[in-house]
C-alpha cells in the first residue's frame, strides 16, 4: 500500500469513525479490517471480491467489482494502460499474480489502474507488451 493511495486513510478513519475500511493484512493500518484474498463482500447491488495481485507492493490487493453494465476490475499499481506497476517487490510475482487473477477476468472488464486512462482486459490482451502471451487468444467471457 503506497503513501499515493492512502496518504489521508488515517484522517477518514478519524472523521468517519462508522465507515469500515478495509487493507490487506498484508499490510497492516491501524483502525482498519484487515482482509485476505478470496474475501467477498456487497454494496447495494454490487457485489466483488479481493484478489492478491501483490510483486509491485507486498499486499496489493485487486477488487473484481460485478453488478454494473460490465465488470470492473479496480487494480491499483498491479497494471497500468499498455503497462504495468513494475515489482517494487517481486517482478515474477507482480507478472504471476496478474496473469492469474487480472488476465483470467472476462475480456469485456474494465480495468481501473491507480494511476493514468481506464482500459480493458480485451485492450491489455492485444497491446500489453508485458503479457504478449495474450495477444490473439480465444476470448474470455467466464465471471
Amino acid at each position: 500500500t503506497h503513501n499515493d493511495h492512502i496518504a489521508d486513510l488515517d484522517k477518514m478513519i478519524k472523521n468517519y469513525p462508522k465507515a469500515d475500511v478495509y487493507v490487506s493484512s498484508r499490510e497492516p493500518l491501524d483502525g482498519a479490517i484487515l482482509i485476505n484474498c478470496g474475501h467477498q463482500f456487497q454494496i447495494g447491488n454490487l457485489s466483488g471480491t479481493a484478489y492478491l495481485t501483490h510483486g509491485h507492493s507486498i499486499g496489493g490487493l485487486t477488487y473484481f467489482i460485478n453488478g454494473l453494465d460490465r465488470p470492473v476490475a479496480i487494480v491499483g499499481d498491479a497494471l497500468f494502460a499498455g503497462s504495468m506497476g513494475g515489482g517494487m517487490v517481486s517482478y515474477q510475482d507482480a507478472l504471476k499474480t496478474n496473469r492469474l487473477h487480472i488476465f483470467s477476468l472476462p475480456d469485456n472488464t474494465v480495468i481501473c489502474p491507480g494511476h493514468g486512462p481506464i482500459t480493458s482486459i480485451k485492450e491489455e490482451k492485444e497491446m500489453n507488451p508485458f503479457y504478449p502471451e495474450f495477444k490473439n487468444k480465444e476470448p474470455s467471457t467466464d465471471s
